[in-house]
C-alpha cells in the first residue's frame, strides 16, 4: 500500500469547514432568537430529548459540570432524596473548571463543540488515509460519509410523512443515532467518544503491525483513546471489547498481550458504570429507566437494510491486514452491543458511519462508474437527512421553548435561588423544573425523565399545583409531602399559589411574572 499523502486536501479542508458550521448552526439560530427577544441561553441546543423534553440531556450535562466545579464527583440534581457525591467525568469536570474560573456555564460547554468537531475529523480522516492511501477522491468520500452518512429512507420517511407518528419517530432516531455530525448537537461527549474509538481502534491496529519502539506507543495511545472514549460514552466501550475479542479469536491469540492494555481501558469504564448502577440510587433508578424498547425490526430493516446491502460490494477478503479485520467486525460489534445491552440501545448504533462509508465507497469503486455518479450518491446519503435535521432544529429555534430560553423574569428569579435564597431543593412544574439545576446548583422533586423517580406521576402532579387545579388541602399536603422548602412558578404558569398554600408559605418573592414561594420549615 503506498503511504499517504500527509495533507489534507481542499476537498477534506472544506468538510472540516462544513463539519464545524454545522455544529455552530445551532447556536447561531439560538442566539440570534435570544437577542431578538431579549431572553438568556440555557446552555441547551441538542434536538433530542427524553419524554419528549427537548434539550432534557443536554441541560443534565450542565448540571453535572456545574456539580463537577463545585465538589469534582458529581451527584444527582433531579430528586431531592439524598444522593451521594460518586461520578466522575473528564469533561465535566474541565467544564466545571472553567465556570468556577469565570466563564458562563454555557460557554465552558460550549468550547468543547470545535474540538469535538476536529477530533470527529481526524478521526475519519485517519481512517480514510488508511484505507485508501493517496486516492483523494475516495479518501474525501469517505470522509464525507463518516460524517453525514444519513440513512436515505429515514430521510425520506421523514420529508414525506410516511407512517405513524412512532415509526417516524423510531426511523427519525436510527438516522440522527447513525449521523456523527448531530452529535455534536448538545452531544459532545457521544462525539468525543466517538471520535477516541475510532482513534483507539486503529492505533490498535498499528501496534499489532511490527514497526518496532513505535508499538509501545501505539498500545499507549491507543489505551488511553479506549478508556476516554469508554468514560464518555460507555455504548463505544462495550464495541471496542468487542472488536478486541475478535481480532484476538482471528488471530488465533498471536500477539493477544498487545490488546490486553486497550481492552482494560475499554473494560475499567464499563464496570465503573455496573457498579454505579448496582451501588447507588440514582443510578440504580436511571438504569432502569434507560431500560427502553429497541427500534422495531422494520425500522432497523428499513434504516439499515439499504446501507448494508450496498455495503457488501465493498467486502473483500482481508487477509493478514489488521485494518481490514477491524473494519469487517466493527459493524458485527456495533450490532451485538445494540442487543446486548438495555440502556437506551440504540445509541450503541453510533459508529457505523466509519464502517460502512468506508465499505460504500470501496463497492463504488469495484464497479467503475464515472465519478459524478459517485458524488452524486455521496450528495444523496447525507444531504436529505441534514437539510431535514436543519430544518426541525430552526422550527424549534423559532419557539419560545423554556429549554433553550429564558425571560428576563424567569432569569432574575433564577439568580436569586443560585445566590440569597435560603437552602434547600426547588418544586417546579415541569419542563420548567429541568432548567433549575444546572442554573442554581439546587435540587429538584421532578425534572429528568430517567433521573427523577416516578417521573410521569409526579410531572402531572407538580403541573397540577402550579396550574392552580388543586384543592387547598390538597394542594398544602401535596407541598408538604415533596419536603421541598422552596416553589418556582416560572412566567408560563401565573397560577397566585398563596390562595392554595396560605399559610404554609413564609414568603413570597415576585420577580416580574416569575415567583419563589418560600416554605414554612415544619
Amino acid at each position: 500500500m503506498r503511504r499517504p499523502r500527509t495533507r489534507a486536501s481542499l476537498a477534506e479542508l472544506a468538510l472540516l469547514v462544513a463539519l464545524i458550521a454545522w455544529a455552530l448552526f445551532p447556536v447561531a439560530l439560538l442566539v440570534a432568537h435570544a437577542l431578538h427577544d431579549h431572553a438568556r441561553l440555557t446552555g441547551a441546543d441538542g434536538l433530542i430529548g427524553v419524554d419528549g423534553v427537548l434539550g432534557a440531556d443536554q441541560l443534565q450535562y450542565l448540571a453535572w459540570a456545574r456539580d463537577a466545579g463545585n465538589h469534582g464527583l458529581i451527584s444527582d440534581l433531579f430528586s431531592l432524596a439524598p444522593s451521594g457525591h460518586v461520578y466522575l467525568q473528564p469533561l465535566f469536570l474541565i467544564t466545571g473548571a472553567l465556570w468556577r474560573l469565570g466563564l458562563s456555564l454555557p460557554l465552558a460547554y460550549l468550547l468543547w463543540k470545535p474540538i469535538a468537531a476536529i477530533a470527529l475529523f481526524l478521526a475519519a480522516l485517519a481512517w480514510a488515509r488508511r484505507l485508501f492511501a493517496d486516492q483523494l477522491g475516495a479518501r474525501a468520500a469517505m470522509v464525507a460519509l463518516a460524517l453525514f452518512l444519513y440513512t436515505p429512507v429515514a430521510a425520506l420517511v421523514s420529508w414525506a410523512t410516511l407512517g405513524s407518528s412512532a415509526f417516524r419517530f423510531q426511523m427519525y432516531l436510527i438516522g440522527d443515532e447513525l449521523l456523527p455530525a448531530n452529535k455534536l448537537w448538545g452531544y459532545v461527549p457521544s462525539a468525543l467518544g466517538l471520535a477516541l474509538m475510532a482513534l483507539a481502534l486503529l492505533a490498535v491496529e498499528r501496534s499489532l503491525v511490527p514497526t518496532g519502539t513505535r508499538t509501545a506507543c501505539a498500545v499507549a495511545l491507543g489505551s488511553l483513546a479506549a478508556l476516554l472514549s469508554s468514560l464518555l460514552h460507555p455504548w463505544q466501550g462495550a464495541t471496542m471489547l468487542l472488536v478486541f475479542a475478535g481480532l484476538a479469536a482471528w488471530q488465533r491469540l498471536r500477539g493477544a498481550w498487545l490488546l490486553i492494555p486497550p481492552a482494560l481501558g475499554a473494560g475499567l469504564p464499563l464496570l465503573y458504570y455496573l457498579v454505579l448502577s448496582h451501588a447507588d440510587p440514582a443510578w440504580r433508578l436511571a438504569a432502569q429507566n434507560e431500560a427502553v424498547a429497541r427500534l422495531t425490526l422494520a425500522v432497523l430493516l428499513a434504516g439499515l437494510g439499504p446501507l448494508v446491502l450496498v455495503a457488501l460490494a465493498g467486502l473483500r477478503r482481508p487477509g493478514q491486514e489488521v485494518a481490514e479485520r477491524v473494519l469487517l467486525l466493527w459493524i458485527p460489534a456495533c450490532l451485538i452491543t445494540y442487543f446486548a445491552l438495555d440502556a437506551f440501545a440504540p445509541h450503541a448504533l453510533q459508529g457505523l458511519s466509519f464502517p460502512i462509508g468506508a465499505l460504500i465507497v470501496r463497492g463504488w469503486q469495484r464497479s467503475r462508474a464515472p465519478a459524478l455518479l459517485g458524488a452524486l450518491a455521496v450528495a444523496l446519503l447525507t444531504i436529505p437527512g441534514l437539510a431535514y435535521s436543519a430544518r426541525k432544529f430552526a422550527e424549534v429555534a423559532r419557539g419560545h421553548a423554556v429549554q433553550y430560553y429564558l425571560p428576563r423574569s424567569d432569569a432574575r428569579a433564577l439568580d436569586w435561588l443560585a445566590g440569597p435564597a435560603p437552602a434547600g431543593g426547588v418544586l417546579a412544574p415541569v419542563p420548567f423544573a429541568i432548567v433549575i439545576p444546572s442554573q442554581t446548583g439546587r435540587a429538584v422533586w421532578v425534572g429528568h425523565g430517567y433521573w427523577s423517580r416516578d417521573y410521569a406521576v409526579r410531572a402531572k402532579q407538580a403541573n397540577r399545583l402550579f396550574g392552580g387545579r388543586m384543592r387547598p388541602g390538597a394542594a398544602r399536603a401535596f407541598v408538604l409531602g415533596t419536603r421541598a422548602p422552596l416553589l418556582f412558578a416560572d412566567c408560563s404558569h401565573p397560577a397566585n399559589l398563596n390562595r392554595l398554600l396560605g399559610p404554609i408559605v413564609q414568603a413570597t418573592h415576585r420577580f416580574g411574572c416569575a415567583r419563589v414561594y418560600v416554605i414554612k420549615r415544619t
